[in-house]
C-alpha cells in the first residue's frame, strides 16, 4: 500500500486582515476581542496548571509569557 500525495492549495491569508474583517475593519474592536481571548486563554492555562500534578508533567510548568 502506498501513500498518495494530496494537493492542497495554500491560501495567502493575512491573519491581521482576517481579524479586522471579522469586526468590519474596526481596529479597536479587533484589539479588544483579541485581549478578551487572551484573558480567557490565560485563565484556562491557570486552570490546567492547577489541575495537573507536578509528577504528571515531569516538572514542566507552563509559562504565561513567551520566552
Amino acid at each position: 500500500m502506498t501513500a498518495q500525495s494530496i494537493a492542497v492549495e495554500k491560501l495567502d491569508l493575512d491573519p491581521v486582515d482576517a481579524a479586522l474583517a471579522l469586526y468590519g475593519g474596526d481596529a479597536r474592536a479587533t484589539i479588544a476581542a483579541a485581549l478578551d481571548m487572551l484573558q480567557f486563554v490565560r485563565g484556562q492555562l491557570a486552570l490546567a496548571e492547577a489541575a495537573m500534578s507536578h509528577g504528571f508533567t515531569r516538572g514542566f510548568r507552563p509559562g504565561y509569557e513567551p520566552d
